[in-house]
């Protein structure tokens, strides 16, 4: 009778036991999953903002438009202004005769996750590469290739900003002579080139574009050779300002 008790009271501690181990582990794993699940629809949500964002500074270089204002949660993460994409354009057998752009791109970052915008191109970059996911507003009609330079950067305002709320991306115009260099008519053939430290998804860009012969990925730069017989490079200086 009493080894009976003893094997009841066994059971239940056993069967006890293995509920709350098994709550543990489905907790444990569960509220992982979650965070996991919740931290990638961030970046997805901002990947999206960032779209918006994109369009916004078009309506101001392409459209005309004299601002533009674009709100993005941050949820945590933080938003900044990065190191300068410089781009240049140049006439392959004298580099000297060139047209160069100083893009200061916006940053995005969650953890090892960055969300970029540079020269009108969006790219979504890890540890170990980056994926352009908005392409820049270049394009190949006939023999000319025409190539905006969109040159933002930061004028007033914080340069780095991290908040769980919401912060305005101001892009604002500023004045500049956008005709083409008449330097660049007459030459044999044209190159892009990218110092960027996306380097890799400007590569993949340009190689995927019928308007250009070749390119050549160093480490850091890409530089594209262009099929066009002409090439025009307007150039847009637009400000962006960060604010709460």
């Amino acid at each position: 009778m009493n080894d009976r008790g003893v094997s009841d009271i066994v059971g239940y501690v056993l069967i006890f036991s293995l509920i709350i181990a098994t709550v543990g582990v489905v907790t444990t794993v569960g509220f992982s999953t979650l965070e996991d699940r919740q931290s990638a629809e961030r970046i997805n949500n901002v990947e999206r903002a960032f779209d918006v964002f994109a369009a916004n500074v078009e309506d101001v270089y392409r459209e005309g438009a004299p601002s533009r204002a674009t709100e993005l949660r941050l949820s945590g993460g933080t938003l900044r202004h990065g190191d300068v994409v410089r781009i240049t354009v140049a006439d392959a057998d004298d580099p000297s005769r060139n047209v160069t752009a100083f893009a200061r791109p916006l940053v995005y970052a969650e953890g090892d996750t960055e969300i970029v915008y540079a020269a009108g191109a969006v790219f979504r970059s890890g540890p170990d590469s980056s994926v352009m996911i908005r392409d820049p507003p270049f394009s190949s009609g006939g023999q000319t290739a025409t190539l905006p330079l969109v040159e933002t950067f930061r004028t007033t305002g914080p340069r780095t900003v991290s908040t769980d709320g919401t912060v305005r991306v101001t892009s604002t115009a500023r004045a500049i002579n956008t005709t083409t260099s008449p330097s660049f008519d007459g030459a044999d053939s044209y190159t892009v080139t990218v110092e960027s430290p996306r380097a890799g998804a400007w590569a993949r860009y340009f190689d995927s574009r019928a308007w250009v012969d070749d390119v050549d990925e160093t480490d850091g730069a890409v530089e594209a050779t262009l099929a066009s017989d002409r090439v025009t490079v307007p150039r847009f200086l637009i400000r962006l300002r960060l604010s709460g």
